[in-house]
């Protein structure tokens, strides 16, 4: 079974991925804070056990999941966890081609469908 770890400050949020994961069969983790995230990928990588993908909010409060992106990239993290942002922002092609450069995989905007979320998640993890 897939792993999928959903970062969201928003509980509302992070609990509508997680039931929309979890229905369609993926074993999904959520938190709502960017050094807990990274707390949670690190500990997962000492016990070979990362996750298949992260869904990563941009906009958290203290730390952000650029930061986020950025500690896991410079600590050797990131070849081991797919990582796609999720915005509410209006962020620009040109501002997703930088966050691809920084290594996610995608951005993901909110508000998302049921349909949306699985589309990007199914086109980063194939069966």
């Amino acid at each position: 079974m897939k792993r999928i770890l959903v970062v969201d400050d928003n509980n509302m949020i992070a609990d509508l991925a997680e039931i929309i994961l979890q229905t369609a069969g993926y074993s999904c983790t959520k938190v709502n804070e960017g050094r807990k995230c990274l707390d949670i990928i690190r500990e997962a990588y000492k016990n070979n056990n990362n996750y298949d993908l992260v869904l990563l909010d941009i906009a958290m409060p203290q730390f952000s999941g650029l930061d986020v992106l950025k500690a896991i990239q410079e600590e050797g993290y990131l070849s081991h966890n797919k990582v796609i942002l999720f915005t509410a922002s209006s962020a620009t092609n040109l501002e997703i081609e930088d966050f691809k450069k920084m290594g996610a995989l995608d951005c993901l905007r909110k508000p998302f469908s049921k349909a949306n979320l699985l589309d990007f998640v199914k086109k980063y993890l194939p069966e």
